[in-house]
């Protein structure tokens, strides 16, 4: 989803994807990384968690596994054990850019929810595990597109700086210029610029008209302007001329959120659950269920929100939001 970075501190909306448990716990016996990574599709977040622990103490050595096994308990939502996890590979493969990746967003996590005393201590370890990724591997973009977003958002005495936030989206255009584009966009979303932020995405949409990219991101911006016709004009440019069914999504999502376009977004919903499974960098099922459910409620459909987030539940029984709004319903 081309959400802002580092929205829930780095936290890029992640949706990971588990193709079946039976196929999880098929690769206990070897517990290969590989097996992991293709496990990942549509998650029921508990049974993931469950799976791949047991497969992690049946090869505590492997830190592929323990990151592995880190992004399943960030899936349920338990940071602190992601975190663990996390640690325990970057000890073990400490030249893992990616490893470092994933204990800044676990990092992340524990500082949003850590109490005041403590945030200022996870916030350094996040803007270390960060720096150490980029040092790792200059062309880790989603490492430095979550330092960027931190050097944006921390205050001074914790290494925030809008300089080192340009320098760093210096270094990403020299490397990318699409996300370069981006990286200067997020820096006037940032501070305000809203023309300026929509001119460099226009530019990016001009020079690279294939890709989808500029226009998810001039859609985000128009919405958080509540310029809701430009947004939903973009999404639908999207679905039209592209194969990217997270158009539709959004397209959803976004009518459930402004309460406009609602059945227009109650079809793009549907159209998109049909498909019955999510790429792993696709809004989840469950997701997709949720903003259904949000949506029916916009309509004054109780019944059918509440089936849509019991939907959300069965698929991912951690997804707290749907949990939250389907209480409120009974």
């Amino acid at each position: 989803m081309r959400l802002s970075p580092f929205q829930r501190w780095s936290l890029i909306w992640i949706a990971f994807s588990l193709a079946s448990v039976a196929t999880v716990r098929a690769s206990q016996e070897s517990c290969h990384a590989e097996q992991l990574e293709a496990a990942f599709a549509n998650p029921r977040a508990t049974e993931v968690r469950q799976a791949l622990a047991d497969c992690a103490r049946a090869d505590p050595r492997d830190p592929r596994v323990m990151v592995v096994l880190g992004r399943g308990y960030l899936l349920e939502g338990d940071e602190d054990r992601a975190a663990l996890w996390f640690e325990r590979a970057a000890r073990l493969d400490p030249g893992s850019s990616e490893t470092q990746l994933w204990l800044g967003r676990a990092y992340g996590e524990q500082a949003m929810r850590a109490a005041l005393l403590h945030q200022a201590s996870l916030a350094k370890k996040v803007r270390r595990a960060f720096e150490r990724a980029v040092e790792l591997d200059a062309d880790n973009f989603s490492a430095r597109t979550a330092l960027l977003e931190y050097y944006l958002r921390a205050p001074g005495f914790l290494g925030g700086s809008p300089e080192k936030a340009r320098r760093e989206a210096e270094e990403i255009r020299q490397r990318d210029v699409l996300r370069g584009h981006r990286a200067f966009g997020r820096i006037a979303e940032h501070e305000k610029r809203f023309d300026a932020a929509a001119r460099e995405y226009e530019s990016a949409r001009r020079e690279f008209p294939d890709s989808p990219e500029p226009l998810f991101w001039r859609a985000r911006l128009a919405e958080q302007q509540k310029d809701y016709e430009a947004a939903f004009e973009a999404l639908e440019t999207l679905a039209r001329t592209t194969s990217q069914p997270e158009a539709l999504y959004e397209i959803g999502r976004l009518a459930a959120s402004s309460g406009r376009r609602l059945n227009r977004g109650e079809e793009a919903l549907q159209t998109y659950l049909e498909r019955q499974t999510t790429g792993p960098e696709e809004p989840s099922l469950a997701s997709a269920h949720y903003r259904l459910g949000s949506l029916y409620e916009r309509k004054k459909d109780r019944a059918l929100a509440r089936r849509e987030y019991a939907a959300a539940l069965e698929l991912d029984p951690m997804l707290s939001e749907a949990r939250q709004a389907l209480a409120k319903l009974r």
